[in-house]
């Protein structure tokens, strides 16, 4: 028998089925899903890699035997296997990259290679001479590196020197000089509980005074005395507890509970230990009491929305339907609804959530609702607790998944519904390999399993509601609010005359009088502003250059040490040097930290301007106008603590705080009750981006932030400060109308061909150095000219560039990019990959003659991005 295997780890070029004969006595183990040791390459270097099929046949000639299997059992069910194979195909990524998004790593075994030194030091001397004649002084090098060393990779060398070390320690493996060695990584089994109970023997109290009698170890003596009184109490026998309740070490008590297990006084039981901090328990720690949630009465609005999608999920064939309602219209009631119905039929269901700030709302929302059997991943979570989530996803013990964009992967085994809540957020597309869309991975697993996959927002993109209007989707409206509350008045205001007036603060008059009027009524506001740190950059006075990341071409953000800075008297002559000692300047992209320098680094100059604001100077500014205020801020610098989301809104909701501030995590899909106020600090931030779907991502922002008010039996108010009042983005998000939005933005887009009406694919090169970029970009200019004429000119496309990327250099690494528009079909999938394929197979000197001499000028890779967040 013959089996393909994809070995993981290679590059794009390489990653392909290989031919693999099994062995007669790995017959019965081989089998698709599984994990495999094998021979890869020349040096049969042992590599780990994943079985797609078997088959009998005989192996061609030169095919290397299957090693080993790896684990227990596949790990890949076929449903999970496709999957892989389809991310693949569909984003253009390795095998191995679409296996690690849709496996979590602790499920997986693996092969790991390292090299030690070789213990005969009288073989190692005679060989370092010849060792010099075959590679010359890299050889001293490497050997420097690595003489005292018990055990190390090829990466960890890799990274210690400024040349390939490949040949060098292939030279030294030759000469006998090191020892390559390889070992299973298995892959994790979860935690483990074990209790202890006494045994059958020990029947009555007369029975333990005997056993007593019998004992003479004092530690035995200590741990039954606890065992006896967990017993007698109902406390916890656990084996930690009983061996803390005994004062004994985790040694000491394993010795004394294995002696009396020996005697037959105690018997132990194990199982297994899911870690998951979302259960009822936990709601119940937290909020002292936890009801069950009744299922709210759908108004006739909401209950013909439901019957619309009841019959494509009794339908019995895969469906898509868009769930489209304002702000405040019950959409959430909806998608419960059809949970119920695809629960009753014993099916699972999958609900996406754009960001972690809205999971802990809807998971207390669902753990009241449907108690233990919901389980959630998203990226917050720790490694184990993820591991433990889709293990118990994959045993039937959760059957209702909750998560950001990874949780489409979770491997419901009779998946019946896939929700995708506020369903045109950028988050839902990966921007790491594999560059995947949620609604991709949706569309195919509904299709695999007979689903339904169900859109929801008061925003829909403006690609999934021309797919709703022209059939693709089915079309679910709902047009009200929830027993009949108004939606919030909205003021567009002008922030124009703020400066004239002396305000230099990010909020407006108007907009500070809500917040007094909100503080004597007792209610609560939220105050949007998309871009965090205290001041965007900070610029010389004399020349007016700011001051750039060393790294990235970006301009360094100014960050507060302590958020008070506003309470220093600016007429101080000390003021600008208060700001150098309590902040830093710090880079968005690459994390570089710097002091605020004393001088202009380019003219000299001593005074800087600190220009803009962010979340932090906001903060400021409004605890410095309303002292009476307590302001809770939510963005990416106060949310990096585990749980630090749920912590956060839980204060608010609390009523602990008067104001929420933050970036674009407290405009989505938020209930609070208590809020009257939404504030908009800038809303024209966005409408100044470089893309296409910049009027269609601040209509959703504004319209999603305004829906945050008056949500309750509180009227709401939003308040939008622009400086230019009269944008139509801006009039038609405050007037909720987003039909006449679509009407206009779907016009424009089919005039200039953006999609709906096309597809973009965007191929980056990145590389450290510029000369050697620009030639590798002018082939690729030219590769994809030639191949659109000869071998793929059946392939309608457009071509721009090639250009640099927006940000042009990040990390040292510059990038630079064409663009095409095009149809993403099978053949231009392919027409991609040969180009991907191609590059990635050349060397430098293809390019320049065989006069690359730097390690950093072969060092041009290629990515493709297909319909990328942004462009």
């Amino acid at each position: 028998m013959i089996a393909e295997i994809y070995v993981l780890d290679v590059p794009f070029h390489a990653d392909r089925a290989y031919t693999y004969y099994i062995p007669q006595t790995l017959e019965d183990s081989v089998v698709p899903g599984s994990v495999a040791e094998v021979p890869f390459g020349r040096g049969n270097r042992r590599m780990t890699g994943i079985v797609t099929a078997v088959r009998d046949g005989e192996a061609p000639e030169g095919s290397k035997p299957v090693a080993a299997i790896v684990g227990d059992g596949p790990v890949l069910d076929g449903e999970l296997l496709g999957l892989c194979l389809f991310v693949k195909e569909y984003t253009l990524s390795t095998f191995g990259d679409a296996l690690r998004t849709v496996v979590p790593p602790n499920a997986l075994s693996k092969i790991v290679t390292y090299y030690r030194v070789n213990a005969d030091t009288d073989a190692v001397k005679s060989a370092m001479q010849a060792l010099k004649g075959a590679v010359g002084e890299r050889g001293r090098l490497v050997w420097s590196l690595i003489e005292h060393r018990q055990r190390f990779t090829r990466q960890a060398v890799q990274a210690e020197v400024d040349f390939d070390c490949t040949k060098t320690l292939s030279a030294m493996l030759d000469l006998g000089i090191i020892e390559k060695c390889t070992e299973v990584k298995r892959s994790s089994a979860g935690l483990i509980r074990r209790t202890y109970s006494p045994s059958s023997a020990l029947a009555d109290g007369d029975a333990w005074d005997a056993a007593f009698a019998g004992i003479t170890g004092r530690n035995q003596r200590k741990l039954l005395d606890a065992l006896r009184h967990a017993a007698e109490e109902g406390s916890s026998r656990e084996e930690s507890a009983l061996y803390e309740a005994a004062g004994l070490t985790q040694a000491a008590g394993h010795n004394a509970a294995k002696a009396l297990a020996e005697k037959g006084l105690l018997v132990a039981a194990e199982e297994t230990d899911y870690r998951n901090p979302f259960t009822v328990e936990s709601l119940l720690a937290e909020a002292g009491t936890v009801e069950e949630t009744p299922k709210p009465v759908l108004t006739d609005e909401q209950a013909r929305a439901y019957r619309e999608i009841e019959e494509l999920l009794t339908g019995g064939e895969p469906a898509a339907a868009l769930l489209y309602g304002v702000t405040g219209s019950g959409k959430t009631n909806v998608i419960l609804a059809a949970i119920d119905r695809v629960l009753a039929d014993g099916r699972g269901a999958i609900m996406l959530v754009p960001e972690i700030a809205l999971t802990p709302q809807t998971v207390g929302i669902f753990l009241r609702r449907y108690g233990d059997r919901i389980a959630v991943i998203h990226s917050g979570l720790s490694a184990g607790e993820r591991f433990d989530a889709w293990r118990r996803i994959r045993e039937g013990l959760a059957d209702v998944v909750i998560g950001t964009r990874s949780a489409v992967f979770a491997p419901l085994s009779n998946l019946g519904l896939i929700v995708i809540d506020e369903e045109q957020e950028y988050t839902y597309k990966s921007d790491a390999d594999p560059k995947y869309h949620a609604h991709d991975i949706a569309r195919w697993r509904c299709r695999e399993h007979g689903a339904v996959m169900l859109l929801s927002s008061a925003t829909p993109s403006v690609t999934s509601y021309y797919k709703a209007k022209t059939g693709v989707y089915r079309l679910v409206e709902l047009k009200e609010r929830y027993n009949g509350a108004a939606l919030p008045a909205v003021e567009i205001y002008d922030m124009r005359g703020e400066t004239a007036r002396g305000n230099l603060s990010p909020v407006g008059a108007r907009l500070a009088e809500k917040l007094r009027e909100d503080k004597a009524a007792g209610h609560q506001a939220i105050l949007f502003l998309n871009r965090r740190g205290y001041n965007n950059y900070v610029a010389c006075k004399s020349c007016g250059r700011s001051i750039k990341c060393p790294n990235c071409s970006v301009t360094l953000t100014y960050h507060a040490y302590r958020s008070r800075l506003a309470r220093i008297d600016k007429t101080d002559e000390r003021y600008e040097e208060n700001r150098r000692e309590n902040g830093t300047l710090i880079c968005h992209l690459c994390g570089h930290r710097e002091k605020v320098p004393e001088k202009c680094p380019a003219c000299g100059h001593e005074h800087f301007m600190f220009m803009g604001a962010g979340t932090q100077k906001a903060e400021d500014d409004i605890v410095s106008m309303f002292p009476d205020l307590n302001v809770l801020r939510m963005d990416y610098d106060t949310t990096q603590s585990k749980f630090a989301h749920e912590e956060i809104l839980a204060q608010f909701r609390r009523g602990e705080a008067d104001v929420l501030l933050g970036t674009q995590m407290v405009t989505k899909g938020h209930d609070f009750p208590r809020v009257a106020t939404v504030g908009v600090l800038n809303a024209d931030g966005s409408l100044a981006v470089d893309d296409y779907r910049a009027a269609e991502r601040t209509f959703a922002m504004l319209t999603q932030v305004i829906g945050r008010a008056g949500r309750a039996d509180v009227p709401g108010t939003a308040v939008i400060q622009t400086y230019d009042p009269g944008n139509e983005v801006i009039r038609l998000a405050a007037e909720q109308n987003y039909e006449k939005f679509y009407e206009g933005e779907i016009k424009l887009r089919k005039s200039l061909t953006f999609p709906p009406f096309c597809d973009i694919a965007v191929i980056t090169l990145s590389g450290e150095d510029e000369g050697y970029l620009g030639l590798v970009t002018t082939r690729m200019y030219e590769r994809v000219i030639e191949l659109t004429r000869l071998d793929f000119r059946d392939i309608p496309l457009v071509l721009y560039g090639p250009f640099e990327a927006p940000i042009y250099r990040v990390q040292n690494t510059c990038r630079m990019r064409l663009v095409l528009k095009c149809r993403l079909t099978k053949r231009t999938r392919a027409f991609l990959a040969e180009l991907l394929t191609e590059f990635g197979k050349s060397g430098p000197s293809r390019f320049t003659g065989g006069m690359v001499q730097t390690r950093s000028a072969r060092r041009v890779t290629v990515s493709v991005d297909l319909n990328p967040s942004t462009v």
